[in-house]
């Protein structure tokens, strides 16, 4: 239902006569017709910032529970003049929110306090530490904001990552790459010993077949022996009785 409503709004305003990346906005981020318009009417007085006040917008409504009403407070400020469009820092920091996971709200906070740091590329190394070892990275977040804005340099993380962290994932992925590894070890050990076990087995049957073989040899040679031996007895036998 809440689907065939907005369609139903950006059809319509489509065809008022909002601006095409204005009405793309509104679509992707839910707005209501009013929030629309109202976008629309102050973007038109807007040109000379008109791409980079769009930018800073998207970013701005990501994630946001209630996207008409914040950005109906982004207009205000864009009325009193107090409104930033999207600048190499934000960019910076829209793609650290990304990577780390944090919401919009933690996103232009921390953008707000680093904007006053001196060294941005080493607080966000440094962040992202902490950040991959939080399974709730936009209230850690949220927390550190009050030692970036005294200026208090950011310490390494002396805490074990969390259950659901992106560390803890990582860890779990390779605990499991090892444990593969270690089975594939153990199979290969096992049919090395069965392939030798086979050998051994196959070299006491043929053992086995050889002394079996002698065996047979050598009674077959006691038994000619005892032929002859007989033969020479009756050969004398019959030589003494011709004599007499």
């Amino acid at each position: 239902m809440r689907f065939q409503q907005v369609a139903t709004e950006y059809e319509q305003i489509k065809s008022a006569g909002i601006d095409p990346q204005v009405a793309e906005l509104a679509e992707y981020h839910s707005l209501d017709e009013r929030a629309t318009r109202a976008l629309d009417e102050e973007m038109k007085k807007r040109r000379e910032t008109f791409e980079s006040d769009l930018q800073a917008l998207w970013v701005g409504l990501e994630g946001a529970k209630n996207p008409s009403g914040m950005l109906m407070m982004k207009l205000k400020d864009m009325r009193m003049g107090t409104f930033k469009g999207m600048t190499a820092l934000d960019k910076k920091i829209h793609d650290f929110a990304k990577r780390n996971r944090l919401d919009a709200q933690a996103a232009v906070k921390l953008a707000e306090v680093l904007q006053n740091r001196a060294d941005i590329d080493n607080d966000l190394a440094k962040l992202a530490k902490h950040l991959e070892r939080s399974n709730k990275p936009s209230s850690l977040v949220m927390m550190m904001l009050r030692d970036l804005r005294e200026g208090k340099p950011i310490k390494e993380p002396e805490y074990q990552p969390a259950i659901g962290s992106k560390v803890h994932e990582r860890e779990l992925r390779q605990a499991m790459k090892e444990k593969e590894r270690s089975r594939s070890r153990g199979r290969g050990h096992r049919d090395g010993r069965d392939r030798g076990g086979d050998r051994g087995d196959r070299g006491d049957r043929d053992r086995g077949d050889r002394g079996d073989r002698g065996g047979r040899e050598r009674d077959r040679d006691r038994d000619r022996d005892r032929d002859r031996r007989g033969d020479d007895r009756r050969d004398r036998d019959r030589g003494d009785r011709e004599g007499r």
